[in-house]
């Protein structure tokens, strides 16, 4: 700062001028400066606008969707798995031989030993005689519990009239003519209610006989019954003209009580048990004797796992 050449004091008026231009001076400083700021901040802004934010360096929270997919640790010690219990499948069933049991001569026993043997509880058929005295009262015990009822057709055997030989009232006899046997036949098969199927009692004059079978069969057609050949002759040609007319038929194969001894009776029945089995069905026939049905109670039921009881038209082809 100059001084002045007396006593040292700066002069009024060259401290005005200073001041003033210490202050311009300022002023343009001040200026440059907030000049300088102002670009500044808007190149700041510019490039706030046009440049994307840029990432955070703390990495991004995990969904909780990807938590759930990854892996739980596996257990230091881990329980061994217990295997589920497989499921047991049933075995396929076997199919169990079919076994016809049909019962001859009804219509002459008492009612109750009828019933007696009806109370069987297996499927299985009867055969009740025509013209007898308990003809229609026999079928109706049988028929009310479920039994099938077939008419047993008196025949003419060999040896007509001598002893055990005469078949009943009612027989299709060997001289009798076509119109005589039919009607006959046609007689027979309206004495015996709820009758589901035919075969012959005794016959074995009649049965070998191609002619007059074919009268007897033709009448049971035309009533829409099946036809069972009880082979008491080894030579019948019932089967096979029923077959022939295209009636169902079927025929038997053992006899189980020519002897009424339990022992015998139960021979034969193993012996129809064996045929079920090796050909798949069987028909045997029995009697209405009291040793019979009282057999029968002893048979039944030892054979039920091993047989299937079934009704003889179930037989019939």
């Amino acid at each position: 700062m100059p001084k002045s050449r007396r006593g040292g004091r700066t002069s009024t008026p060259v401290l005005a001028i200073w001041g003033l231009v210490m202050l311009l001076l300022g002023a343009g400083v001040g200026f440059l400066f907030s000049g300088a700021g102002c670009n500044r901040k808007d190149r700041s802004h510019a490039a706030s606008k046009e440049a994307p934010p840029k990432p955070s360096r703390k990495s991004a929270p995990t969904p909780k969707s990807a938590k759930a997919q990854e892996p739980a640790p596996e257990p230091l010690n881990p329980e061994p798995r217990k295997e589920e219990p497989k499921k047991h499948e049933p075995e396929p069933k076997v199919e169990l031989p079919r076994f016809a049991l049909v019962i001859d001569d009804l219509g002459y026993a008492a009612p109750e030993l009828v019933t007696r043997l009806c109370s069987q509880n297996i499927p299985f058929s009867v055969a009740v005689l025509p013209f007898q005295e308990f003809t229609k009262e026999s079928a109706e015990i049988a028929y009310a519990r479920g039994k099938e009822v077939l008419l047993h057709l008196p025949m003419e055997p060999i040896g007509y009239p001598g002893p055990s030989k005469n078949p009943g009232p009612g027989a299709v006899l060997y001289d009798l003519t076509e119109s005589e046997t039919r009607l006959l036949v046609r007689q027979a098969l309206d004495a015996v209610p709820h009758r589901k199927g035919v075969n012959n009692h005794m016959g074995s004059r009649i049965t070998p006989d191609r002619k007059r079978m074919t009268w007897i069969l033709e009448e049971i057609k035309a009533r829409q019954c099946f036809f069972l050949d009880s082979r008491t002759e080894k030579d019948s040609v019932a089967f096979d003209i029923a077959e022939e007319l295209q009636i169902p038929a079927v025929q038997r194969k053992v006899f189980l009580d020519d002897d009424k001894s339990y022992g015998e009776m139960a021979k034969q029945w193993e012996r129809a048990v064996g045929i079920a089995r090796k050909e798949g069905q069987v028909v045997i026939i029995g009697h209405i004797y009291p040793e019979t049905v009282e057999a029968l109670e002893k048979l039944i039921p030892k054979s039920k796992d091993e047989v299937r009881f079934v009704k003889a038209g179930a037989l019939v082809k």
